[in-house]
Parts: C-alpha cells; sequence; structure tokens
C-alpha cells in the first residue's frame, strides 16, 4: 500500500499493489496499482522449480523466458518469447564451453587452460579464449587475483588489439597500456584512493592530468588538483554527508563551477544554485542561473524549473550549439510532470512566455510499454512498435527503425529511408560479453557512401572515417569525472590542437556540463533538462564541439539521439528507456520508468541499477556489505586453495609412507618363512647399525676437536664446549644416518610388527611427518622417552641402549681415558646388538591367528583412508576450480615449474600404493611356506 499525495495538504490516494507467494515463501504472481485494479495479468509471473530455481516468468514488459536447468542448477537450454532457443554445453567443471543459437551451433565458444599451460602466467583453470559474433578475445596472463594482465581483441575481423594491465595487490589498476601503445599510471594514497594520474602518449613523455586528490574520512573527495590546474573542491555536510557545495576554478581567476545544493528532510534535491551565471533580463523575464524541483509523497519528481535556449529542442539528438559561448543567452521554463497508477510519465507540460507546449505518452493498457501521443491521433499500434520482448521498434512515428538481435540488444537505427533505390543511413552496433565494441555510421549519396566507426577498447576509443582520419581518444579517470585526449593518428583537424586534453568537470549525476582544456579555458558549456535532454549548449567553436561524445550521466550519445547506458538504450526526449530492464523487477515493477521518475537525485550507472547520486561519493550500507561479502568470498577462496595445498601435501606423505611399509611387510613377512631371508635381513640390519656408528664416531671427534680449538682461548671452558659439542654431534649424525637408512629400507626390523601399517598411527597421530628428517627426530627421542615410561620391553632396550651409550661416551670423556672415543663407538655398536638379537628372535617365530588378524584389519582400513582422502582432494579441486597445486620449487638461481600435483597425478600415485597394500595382504594370507622370495 503506498499514499499518494501531489500537494501538502492535497487529496490522498491509495495505491494497493498486490503479492502472490506459494507455500515456500516464493514470490509467484505480482501486479502493480494500475493493472491490479484491471484485474489484468500480473506484472509478472514465475514458476519454480522443486529446488527453488526460476523455471518460467512471463512478465508484460520483458515478455516471456524459459529454461531448462541441470542438476547442477546450470542452465542447459533456455527458450525466449521471442522463438530464440540456447543450449549450453559445459566441461566437467560446469564451466561453459560453447552456445547454440536456434539451428547455429557454437555461436559463441570459451577456451579453458588445462594443467598443462605455462604456470608463469597463472592461467590454469582461466577462460583463456572467447569467440562471438563480434569477434574472439584471447587473455594470456592473469595476476594472482585472477585479473587479466594482457588481453587481444579483434573486433569485425579488424585487429588484432593488445591491451595490458598492471595491478596493485589490492586489485587497482597501477598501470594500462592501450591498443595505441598510449599508457596510463595511476597512484594511490594510503588508503587504496586514486591519488594521481599520468599520462604517456605513445613516443611522448609522460604527463600529468591529476595532480593530487584528497578524501575525507568517509571515503569522499573534497579537493581535486586536476593537470590543467583546475581546484575542484567538494563541501558534505557532517551530519548527513549530503553534498552541500561544488567549486571549481584556477585560484585568483573567476570560477568555473560554484553550486550549492539543498534537500528536503528525505534527502531530495529541492534547489540547485549555480552562482557562475549572472542574472539575465530580456522576454520579460529575469534568468538566473538556479533550478528549482518538487516532488510527490513517493517522491517522484513532479515540477522543475530552470534555463534553456532560445528555442527548445524537442527533436531526438542534440540542438545546434551557440558560438561563441554567450551564457547571457538564457530563457527560464518550468515543466510539470504527471504519472499513471503504474509509474509511468503520461504527461509533460513545457511553460515559457512564448513557447508552451505539452507532450503525452500514451500507454499500453496491459503493460508499460508506451509510445509518444497526441490528442486525436488514433491509438497506437502497440505489437507495431514493439517485440514480444518490449524492445521498441520505432523512435517516432513513420520513422527510425529500430532492430534488435537475440540477446534483446540494439542492432541498429535506421536514421533516413532513402526513396530513390540507395541503402538507408544507418547505425549498426555489435557486442561482445554484453558491451558494446563497435559502433558504425553509415550515409549514402547517388555519388559517395560516407563511414565513421569506432572501436572501444580498454581504456581506449579508435575513431576512423572515410577519408582515412584516425583518431585515438583515450579516457583517463580522475577521482571525480574525467579527462579525455584526443590523438590524431592521422588526418588531423586544421582547427585542434595535436593531442588535446579535455577535462569534464561534472555536476552532482556525473553529467559533464563544462569542457576545459590543457589551460583550463572552457571548451563547451552544457545544461540538461532533469530527464536527461539538453536544454542549453554552447563552444567556442564547430568543430571542437562534434568531439563532445560524453554528456549526461556521464554517457555517450549516439547519432539517434539514444544514450548507451551499457545494458539498454534511454531516450531523453522521451523520458524512458526503450526497452525492459534486464535485470528484472529489481527497481520497480515498471521497466521502462527511468531511475524511479527522480532523476535528480537517483542514477542507472549501467542501465539496470539504481543508485542515489551519493552513492558515487559516499560508501552506502549496502555496498560496504556487499565490499565485505565479496572479501569474505576472497578470503575463503583463498582459504580453500591453502588447505587444498595442505591436503595435497599431507596426502602425498601418507601415500608414500603407506607403500614404503607396504614393501617394508612384505619383506618382514619372508623372514617369518625363510631361513634363508631372515638371516639377510639380519646381516643387512647389523652392517648398518655398525656402519652408522663408524660414522658418528668421525663425524663427533671432528666436531668436537674444532670446536675445542675454537674454544681454547677461553681455557677449560673451550674444551667443555667441544666435549658437549662432540656427543651432540655424533647423536645428531647417527639419528641422520637412521633416518636416511630407514628412507631406503636398511635398518628396517627383521620382525613383522602390525602397528606399522595401523592407519591411525600413519595419519592420526602424523608418522606420515617423520618422511622429513626433523620430525623424524623428534618423533625417535619421544618415542623412546614414551617406551620407558610405559616400561615395554621395546622401550626398554631402546632406551637401555641410549642411557648407556650416553654414560659409557661421557665416563670416558671425563676420566680422559685413552681412546675414549673409540672404546664409546665400541659401545654403542655392541649396545645395539640386544634390539637386533630380539627382532631376529621374533621373526624366528611363525606368525599367530591373531597378528595376521590385525594386519589384515590395518590393511584394510588403510585402504579405505587412503581412497577416503582421495575423493575428498577430489572434491576439493573441484569446489576450488583448480587444476593442479604446487608447481613451483625453489632452486637456488632459478625458479623450476613442473605440471605439479593433479587429480590424475595423485590418483596414479594412490593406486599404486594401494596396489603395493593388496600385494602384502596377498602374501600374508598366503599359507605356503614356498613362498619365500618377491
Amino acid at each position: 500500500m503506498a499514499y499518494l499525495r501531489n500537494t501538502v495538504g492535497g487529496d490522498v490516494e491509495s495505491l494497493v499493489s498486490r503479492q502472490c507467494y506459494n507455500r515456500a515463501g516464493q514470490s509467484i504472481a505480482q501486479w502493480d496499482p494500475r493493472l491490479f485494479n484491471t484485474g489484468s495479468t500480473p506484472n509478472l509471473a514465475t514458476v519454480y522449480s522443486l529446488s527453488g530455481q526460476p523455471l518460467k516468468v512471463n512478465s508484460v514488459d520483458a515478455g516471456s523466458g524459459l529454461s531448462l536447468p541441470g542438476l547442477a542448477g546450470e542452465t542447459l537450454q533456455r527458450w525466449d518469447g521471442r522463438d530464440h532457443h540456447w543450449r549450453t554445453s559445459y566441461d566437467s567443471q560446469l564451466r561453459v564451453v560453447a552456445v547454440a543459437q536456434n539451428s547455429r551451433p557454437d555461436v559463441e565458444t570459451f577456451t579453458y587452460a588445462d594443467a598443462s599451460a605455462d604456470p608463469a602466467c597463472n592461467v590454469r583453470g582461466q577462460m583463456i579464449k572467447h569467440v562471438d559474433p563480434a569477434g574472439w578475445l584471447e587473455l594470456s596472463c592473469f595476476n594472482l587475483q585472477g585479473a587479466p594482465l594482457s588481453e587481444t581483441r579483434t573486433i569485425a575481423e579488424v585487429g588484432p588489439f593488445i591491451s595490458s594491465s598492471t595491478y596493485s595487490p589490492l586489485g587497482a589498476v597501477l598501470t594500462q597500456t592501450d591498443a595505441g601503445g598510449h599508457q596510463q599510471h595511476q597512484h594511490y594514497d594510503i588508503a587504496g584512493q586514486l591519488k594521481q594520474v599520468f599520462l604517456q602518449l605513445k613516443d611522448h613523455e609522460p604527463q600529468c592530468v591529476l595532480q593530487d586528490a584528497q578524501y575525507n574520512a568517509a571515503g569522499q573527495i573534497h579537493t581535486q588538483v586536476a593537470g590543467n590546474g583546475i581546484i575542484s573542491q567538494w563541501r558534505f555536510d557532517p551530519a548527513d554527508g549530503r553534498l552541500d557545495s561544488l567549486k571549481s576554478g584556477k585560484p585568483d581567476e573567476a570560477l568555473q563551477q560554484n553550486l550549492r545544493y539543498f534537500y528536503d528532510r528525505t534527502g531530495n534535491v529541492l534547489r540547485i544554485e549555480d552562482h557562475t551565471l549572472t542574472t539575465v533580463y530580456g522576454a520579460n523575464q529575469r534568468v538566473d542561473g538556479h533550478r528549482n524541483f518538487l516532488y510527490d509523497s513517493l517522491y517522484r519528481l513532479i515540477s522543475a524549473s530552470g534555463f534553456e535556449a532560445e528555442i527548445p529542442n524537442l527533436r531526438p539528438g542534440l540542438p545546434t550549439p551557440m558560438q561563441p559561448i554567450d551564457s547571457g543567452r538564457r530563457y527560464g521554463y518550468t515543466e510539470h510532470y504527471t504519472y499513471d497508477e503504474g509509474n509511468n510519465l503520461t504527461t509533460l507540460r513545457h511553460q515559457r512566455e512564448g513557447n508552451n507546449f505539452t507532450q503525452h505518452m500514451r500507454i499500453d493498457r496491459d503493460s508499460n510499454r508506451g509510445v509518444r501521443w497526441k490528442t486525436g491521433d488514433p491509438e497506437p499500434d502497440f505489437e507495431r512498435h514493439f517485440d514480444r520482448h518490449g524492445n521498441q521498434l520505432l523512435l517516432q512515428e513513420g520513422t527510425q527503425p529500430l532492430s534488435w538481435n537475440a540477446h534483446d540488444e540494439l542492432e541498429k537505427v535506421t536514421l533516413l529511408t532513402h526513396g530513390n533505390g540507395l541503402a538507408d543511413d544507418q547505425e549498426t552496433y555489435l557486442y561482445s560479453q554484453g558491451e558494446r565494441v563497435c559502433k558504425r555510421y553509415l550515409t549514402h549519396t547517388r555519388s559517395i557512401t560516407h563511414s565513421r566507426e569506432v572501436l572501444y577498447l580498454p581504456g581506449l576509443e579508435i575513431h576512423t572515417r572515410d577519408d582515412a582520419s584516425v583518431l585515438h581518444v583515450v579516457t583517463l579517470p580522475l577521482a571525480f569525472g574525467n579527462v579525455r585526449c584526443l590523438h590524431w593518428v592521422s588526418g588531423q583537424p586544421d582547427d585542434l590542437e595535436p593531442d588535446q586534453l579535455r577535462y569534464s568537470l561534472d555536476d552532482h549525476l556525473g553529467s559533464s556540463t563544462h569542457e576545459l582544456d590543457r589551460d583550463g579555458a572552457l571548451i563547451s558549456l552544457e545544461c540538461y533538462y532533469p530527464f536527461g535532454g539538453t536544454a542549453w549548449w554552447a563552444a567556442r567553436s564547430a568543430v571542437e564541439a562534434d568531439y563532445k561524445t560524453i554528456r549526461y550521466s556521464g554517457k555517450e550519445m549516439d547519432r539517434s539521439g539514444l544514450y548507451y547506458y551499457g545494458a539498454r538504450y534511454y531516450a531523453p526526449w522521451l523520458q524512458r528507456w526503450v526497452s525492459a530492464d534486464p535485470g528484472g523487477a529489481v527497481d520497480g515493477l515498471n521497466l521502462y520508468a527511468m531511475v524511479n521518475n527522480n532523476p535528480i537525485v537517483f542514477i542507472d550507472p549501467d542501465g539496470q541499477t539504481l543508485e542515489n547520486f551519493l552513492n558515487a561519493t559516499l560508501e552506502t550500507p549496502r555496498q560496504r556489505d556487499e565490499r565485505k561479502a565479496q572479501s569474505r568470498t576472497t578470503q575463503k577462496a583463498r582459504g580453500d586453495r591453502s588447505d587444498l595445498n595442505q591436503a595435497v601435501y599431507k596426502h602425498t606423505k601418507i601415500v608414500a609412507l603407506s607403500a614404503r611399509r607396504a614393501r617394508e611387510a612384505q619383506g618382514q613377512i619372508l623372514n617369518h618363512r625363510s631361513a634363508a631371508a631372515l638371516g639377510s635381513s639380519a646381516a643387512i640390519r647389523t652392517a648398518t647399525h655398525i656402519g652408522s656408528q663408524i660414522i658418528a664416531y668421525g663425524a663427533g671427534v671432528g666436531i668436537g676437536i674444532g670446536v675445542s680449538a675454537l674454544g681454547s682461548a677461553a681455557g677449560p671452558a673451550g674444551v667443555a664446549v667441544g666435549f658437549v659439542a662432540g656427543i651432540a654431534a655424533k647423536k645428531a649424525v647417527s639419528f641422520s644416518i637412521d633416518w636416511a637408512a630407514e628412507r631406503a629400507g636398511l635398518s628396517t626390523s627383521v620382525q613383522l610388527k602390525s602397528r606399522k601399517l595401523d592407519p591411525d598411527r600413519i595419519a592420526k597421530k602424523g608418522e606420515y611427518k617423520t618422511m622429513e628428517l626433523v620430525p623424524f627426530i623428534g618423533a625417535k627421542v619421544k618415542g623412546i622417552a614414551k617406551g620407558v615410561a610405559d616400561m615395554n620391553q621395546k622401550g626398554i632396550l631402546k632406551g637401555g641402549k641410549e642411557g648407556i651409550n650416553l654414560a659409557t661416551s661421557t665416563t670416558l670423556k671425563l676420566a680422559n681415558t685413552p681412546l675414549a672415543s673409540e672404546l664409546s663407538a665400541g659401545v654403542s655398536a655392541l649396545s645395539g646388538l640386544p634390539e637386533i638379537v630380539h627382532e631376529v628372535m621374533g621373526a624366528s617365530a611363525d606368525l599367530t591367528p591373531e597378528k595376521i588378524d590385525r594386519l589384515n584389519a590395518n590393511i584394510t582400513n588403510l585402504i579405505g583412508l587412503l581412497e577416503d582422502s582421495l575423493n575428498n582432494i577430489e572434491a576439493m579441486f573441484a569446489a576450488t576450480g583448480t587444476q593442479a597445486v604446487n608447481t613451483f620449487s625453489f632452486i637456488p638461481g632459478k625458479l623450476h615449474t613442473s605440471s605439479g600435483d593433479t587429480v590424475a597425478s595423485l590418483r596414479l600415485l594412490t593406486h599404486g600404493a594401494i596396489n603395493e597394500l593388496r600385494n602384502t595382504r596377498g602374501l600374508l594370507n598366503t599359507q605356503s611356506s614356498k613362498v619365500t622370495s618377491l
């Protein structure tokens, strides 16, 4: 329920909207007050799948659509009300690889880099090529955040055009090199806000276009110093953040821009005062530079007053610019706006002494589609003026037909139909990934055809004409507004300076009102009606006026008079869009209304998003929440990738240890069955033990002598240091040799031990970490201490051996016994023999049924653990969209790259270990004593 009042104290009108929901709480039908009162079809009706996805949507404005989702919610097929049918193909990671339209296969194709791609460019898993009707796009390199560093594009078989960018760690653009070889450099303050901008044209020196920018604590721009010396200053109300004033000019000179803003309590702009324009008198009028606005209780604009040129422009397009610039030739006007219950602007009354007129819009009774209409005209045929998706087919009755492609994008505007057999004058457009990439304007006479073409590339527009002139327009951002550089490659007009810089001074909506040159002199001055039409325009020369393309709301006006916003086109003389909102009913059920009919407060950056103009300078709660949500998403993606790396590392270590333990167990099983195998294993075990003591003895003596020599100047302290260092070195070397011997299988116990294949010990208790030296030493010391504390047989043998070795070595050293090191080494060698003898005795006996059962259970559980771990890692690869990890390794002096760990390589590695475990289980359960070798 909404209550409408047009004047203070006036009658109140109740506007009733209807919403209908299903049992799941989903909106299935919506009516605005106009269609609800007539009992008509709902503005929007939706049918959902059992999973809650919209399957069929029917809009009285935008037509109907039907989609068929897959099991993962991806759209497999789609039909629209214009009889178009799309089929989408996906790869195993649910990425789009091809789109077929009607009977045409592969209208669009997408190519992604696989695990074999160069890891130095971060392209693995990224889309690297997109082919569509406009041409193709190749992306050859990405940064760590996934932003493209280089792209190559062809448009309508013209190109290739190569652009590149670099980014800060926070994702801000640092440099951009466009297809013309021109480079932009952007610098930021500590808060990440734009601070300075430099332009370096190809083969030129850099020049500054933004000298400085300062921001307040809320992130709003308050001071900007442009490269032409113009200082712009914004003042915001500290209580509510609303813009209070905007001033621009050079020090000690008259201001170029001096605006004051006044609001009602809800934030609607009531008055804008322009103090740069003097009050003029003429035609029975007093005209100042101020504008006033009134709103109804729904915050729709119902009245506006301002100034205009002598002859109001009622046609699509632009009036003839006034030359020279004379701001004294202004005429005051007032406009009144009337709306119907569906939020359609139906009547515009323009009042000015000697220049009054009224414009009417006729609205379809069953939708919000509307056309210009005059009293006495027949009722319009809306099926002739609009297609089934609500795309307007005629800009004016009898003229300017519009053609639309299958994606509801404007494809062609016929500007003039020749009746003498000549081709029509027209403007055509090409799109890629939802953005316009090419505009071509053609005019015909009997003797010649003239053409103009614009190619839209990152940071660059390439303008070409049939006279062989080529113009590069480089657009650079300022903290607020922009600057455009006109760089002529060929065919520069005589009346324009080379590489002309055009600085735009914008109003609060982003509309370009002033254009200034590199010296701060005024090039053009333009003012607008509330709904975007040009009310007053003057330029210092006709040639310079011809090269102004950015106007109302910072958008480009085409030859047709339409403004291109990105998602759709806007007709300012109709005060409405010429197609339905592609975003749906996000801003209301009327899909044609311009910014909810409040164009003084609201803007639409892309044709499908309603925003308050303050959003451009102040972060709203919604924007803050979206930024935080994006940050959380980014952090989660990084965390998921880190978790994947850790999981892969752990899995590979567990797999390697499991395979090694399986091979060791196979040999130990043979030791229990064959005296020859047992003797061989015992000999290797004994030789490894004695050899390790000899090496440890040599290392301990050498290090002890060296440290004693270094500390000899300190007297007995140096000797003591050498003594301790020698013992520590001996033990460290001994542990290192044990680690190497165990990895090589030389120090493996000759007796089969079921706990060695216990999955809990290998995985949960971290035995897999002993694949590395330092964790191995820590685990060995901890195991000896625990064994002694538990007083089990193994702990007593190992603890006793270490205790005897340490006590013997210390006693012999302190007693200064001759050959103390040699005697200590001998004792260490002998002390390890009881443990080996104990193993040999155990291996001499047959395996008990209980031990075989424990081993079978451990092997089965270990195989299950490896399979579960592999499945989990495969799911993590799919969830993160990653094809390979661990693709870099550092080698002193260079970086080494490899194919890394992939699902395929991990699967191969895991299945190899599982096969070893199964072989061990098979050997264990073979009762024949004839199996005495592997």
